[in-house]
């Protein structure tokens, strides 16, 4: 569903200045920036080449699932505290709107798993046995640091990654898969990000922009909220995930840092 900072009953109306868009536009070329990053790593180049081994991407997509579910429910943890610490003089109806977005996100982690199992992954390894890879504690560390330290807009900042990059990512690797015949219960996560977080975009675009006009000062911590949270988020975690399949497979001698 999709839900705009405007739809309650406060009568407070949206205030967007100048300020606002300009860190979006600025934000916005941080993310394109990632892409390209991102295109430039072996994974990348490995996993959206239509000639992939398709054992390697199912492998791939395996193991990136098990790294959502590892750091997901810290980050949603982290959100509701950084929000619940929010200025009380911010309008109710911003509230609403990031807690409604977190709602929406809660049981992602629960996604990933299910389409971690129908790939062949152990449920009961997933849940009991799998220790967290050192990429994913890292981005389970940020979101737990942003719950506890007094800064609770860098929230926002550190949101943006996963609003910006996850559709567009999500909607190369499901043409892939589709292209692949992959099974469409395996897609699930794949699927509802490509086609929903869109959505979520233009709703954390409407917060942040909205929230810089409001307060100024918090034009410093968005932005530093984005850079802490991409120094861990997403390329350390998908290399981990792809090292891992790689081993899976036999595609590389080398073992060290095996998450």
């Amino acid at each position: 569903m999709n839900h705009t900072i405007a739809e309650n009953e406060e009568t407070s109306k949206p205030r967007v200045g100048p300020e606002g868009a300009e860190l979006i536009e600025w934000m916005d070329a941080r993310i394109g920036t990632v892409l390209r990053d991102i295109d430039g790593t072996e994974f990348a180049r490995t996993v959206l080449d239509p000639a992939v081994d398709p054992r390697l991407l199912r492998a791939f997509m395996k193991e990136i699932y098990l790294e959502i579910h590892s750091y997901q429910p810290h980050a949603i943890e982290g959100a509701i505290t950084a929000i619940a610490r929010m200025p009380r003089s911010m309008p109710v109806r911003m509230i609403k709107a990031m807690l409604r977005h977190q709602a929406e996100e809660f049981d992602h982690g629960e996604m990933a798993l299910r389409d971690y199992c129908k790939l062949g992954g152990d449920e009961e390894y997933a849940r009991r046995e799998h220790r967290v890879s050192p990429a994913s504690y890292a981005v389970g560390a940020i979101w737990r640091a942003i719950a506890v330290l007094p800064d609770p807009f860098v929230y926002l900042g550190a949101l943006y990654p996963f609003e910006g990059l996850t559709p567009i990512v999500s909607d190369r690797i499901k043409a892939l898969m589709i292209a692949r015949g992959y099974p469409a219960g395996a897609m699930e996560f794949v699927v509802f990000h490509s086609e929903e977080d869109p959505k979520h975009t233009e709703l954390v675009r409407q917060l942040i922009r909205e929230t810089v006009t409001r307060f100024p000062e918090a034009e410093r911590s968005i932005k530093e909220g984005l850079e802490r949270f991409l120094a861990v988020y997403p390329i350390p975690v998908w290399e981990t995930a792809f090292r891992r399949a790689r081993i899976s497979l036999g595609h590389a001698a080398d073992v060290r840092g095996r998450g």
